[in-house]
Parts: structure tokens; sequence; C-alpha cells
């Protein structure tokens, strides 16, 4: 399967990331479970440098740069992320959203 054809949540959460040992705040605007998307300012990261997204406390994803375009820096994961996580962060679909459990939504629609 071709990893570009997975489902990609939106977001807009600030986060610790490191690209080839700098450390910075970058934005994430999207994220699924082999990868995610951010934008930071002032850096030229080039394809393969290792990455380390800080996602949750304690939840660290080690990864490498796919690509760079402009500020837009695409990531993919090494190991696939907990689907959890991108639910956690999950904006364009309130379904993942990870205080809506497939228990609560059949408890209010009842």
């Amino acid at each position: 399967m071709d990893r570009r054809d997975e489902q990609r949540s939106q977001t807009q959460d600030n986060l610790r990331v490191t690209i080839g040992g700098t450390g910075l705040r970058c934005a994430m605007r999207n994220l699924s479970l082999s990868g995610c998307m951010i934008e930071c300012r002032d850096l030229i990261a080039d394809v393969g440098t290792p990455v380390e997204v800080v996602l949750l406390p304690g939840y660290i994803a080690q990864g490498e740069v796919a690509w760079q375009l402009g500020e837009s820096i695409g990531i993919f994961f090494l190991e696939p992320i907990s689907v959890g996580v991108v639910r956690h962060f999950a904006l364009d679909d309130w379904m993942l959203r990870s205080d809506w459990s497939a228990a609560n939504w059949r408890s209010v629609t009842g």
C-alpha cells in the first residue's frame, strides 16, 4: 500500500521537533499513522535527515524527512504510531477525537 494513500487528519498543534540534532517548536498541520506534515521557519532539512517528534509527553515518534517545500516538511515515521495518538490530535473528523469513543456515540444516539 502506498503510504500517501493513508488518511491524514488535519491538526493545529505546536510540537517539539528535533531535526538533524536541532530542536525547535514547529506547527503540525496533519498527522497519519505513518507520518506528519510540519511547518518550521528558517529550516532547511535534507531528505533522509533523522527526526524526533514529541507527540505526547513520553511519546516520541522517530522518523526522517521525506520532503520539504518552503516551510512545510513531510516526516515519515519509522514505526507506525498509535491510532489513539492520531485521534488525540484530529480536527477534521469529530468522530476521531479521543473524547468520543464508540461507546459514547452509541449512548448518545441511543
